[in-house]
C-alpha cells in the first residue's frame, strides 16, 4: 500500500495577464501550501479504479474526466505500462473552492505511482507529464513556497520562505474557473506587483512584500460571486490579521496571523459567525521541506 498526500494549494499572490492567442492567460503567483489537505491511497489490483471517501466526495466523478484518472493514464503511456492499481481517495478540500484539490490529488497520484512502478523518474520529468493535463499540477507536484509563471507549468522553488499561521475559509459557494477569467477578461488588467524577489526573504520582508502584492483575479471572482466579499471584510476585521486575501479564482480566502493562538482565536470567531463556512486553521509550511509525501 502506498500514501500520498495532497496538501492544499493558497495563492499569496497572482498577476494575471491579457489572454493570449492560445487561449491561455499568463500568470505571475507566488504559491504555499497548508499542512491539511486530500490523502490518496494506492492498492495493488489488476484492474484500474478510482473510489472516493470523505466529507467533501460528494459529486466528484470518478470517471475519465477525473485529474487523477487523466494523471495515471499519461503517466502509464509515458512510461509504456498499462495503467493498474486501486486508489481510494480521501476528499477534504472541496472542489471548486479555489485550493488547487484537483491539481493537488492529480500530482498525488503522479508520485504515488512514480514510487508503485520503480520509475524513479524527477519531480521536473513528472511536472511535464502534469503540465499537460492542468496548469497548477507542476506546483503541486513540489508543494513548497515557489514562484510559478507562464501557464503554471514555469517553476523556481523560493529559498528561506517562512511558514504561516493561517485560516482558509471557503464559504461553500463554488466557483468555475472558466467563468472567473470569462469575467476578468472582461474587466481592466490588474496594476499590482505578484512576484516577490529573492532578495525579500525572511518574515518581515515577506510581509512587507506581500502587503502590496495583489491576486488580480479578486474584482472578477467578486462580480461572480459577491459572496467572496463578505468573507475577505469579516477575515479583514478579526483581530490580529495581518494579511487577508483571495486564493486562486476563489471563493477561499486565507488570512495570516502572528500566531497559532491569534489564527485558533480567529478561525472561533469566523465559524460562529458563519457556521456552514468551512474554516480551517492551518499552517503554511515554508521553505524547508515538501509537506506532500
Amino acid at each position: 500500500m502506498i500514501r500520498a498526500t495532497a496538501p492544499a494549494k493558497i495563492n499569496l499572490t497572482l498577476r494575471v495577464g491579457a489572454v493570449q492567442d492560445d487561449g491561455y492567460h499568463p500568470l505571475d503567483s507566488i504559491v504555499v501550501f497548508a499542512d491539511r489537505g486530500d490523502a490518496l491511497t494506492l492498492a495493488p489490483s489488476a484492474e484500474f479504479s478510482l473510489s472516493l471517501e470523505g466529507p467533501e466526495a460528494t459529486g466528484i466523478p470518478t470517471g475519465e474526466g477525473n485529474l487523477v484518472i487523466r494523471a495515471v493514464r499519461s503517466l502509464a503511456m509515458a512510461a509504456g505500462r498499462e495503467a493498474e492499481g486501486a486508489i481510494t481517495l480521501t476528499k477534504n478540500i472541496p472542489a471548486g473552492a479555489g485550493l488547487g484539490g484537483g491539481s493537488a490529488d492529480a500530482a498525488a497520484a503522479l508520485r504515488a505511482y512514480n514510487q508503485f512502478w520503480e520509475l524513479d523518474w524527477p519531480l521536473d520529468m513528472l511536472a511535464g507529464i502534469g503540465a499537460q493535463i492542468g496548469s497548477d499540477i507542476p506546483a503541486c507536484l513540489w508543494s513548497q513556497p515557489l514562484r510559478m509563471t507562464g501557464r503554471g507549468e514555469r517553476i523556481r522553488l523560493i529559498d528561506d520562505w517562512p511558514s504561516f499561521h493561517a485560516i482558509l475559509v471557503y464559504p461553500r459557494k463554488a466557483l468555475a474557473t472558466g467563468s472567473v477569467f470569462k469575467q476578468f477578461d472582461a474587466l481592466p488588467t490588474g496594476t499590482g506587483k505578484a512576484y516577490i524577489g529573492s532578495a525579500d526573504t525572511g518574515r518581515t520582508a515577506v510581509m512587507s512584500a506581500l502587503s502590496v502584492a495583489t491576486n488580480d483575479l479578486t474584482p472578477a471572482a467578486l462580480a461572480v460571486e459577491p459572496v467572496i466579499g463578505e468573507v475577505l471584510d469579516l477575515l479583514t476585521r478579526t483581530e490580529a490579521a495581518e494579511l487577508v486575501r483571495m486564493s486562486g479564482s476563489g471563493a477561499s480566502c486565507v488570512a495570516l496571523y502572528p500566531s497559532e493562538l491569534a489564527r485558533d482565536a480567529a478561525a472561533r470567531i469566523v465559524q460562529a459567525a458563519q457556521p456552514d463556512w468551512l474554516v480551517l486553521p492551518v499552517q503554511l509550511a515554508g521553505s524547508s521541506a515538501s509537506i506532500a509525501r
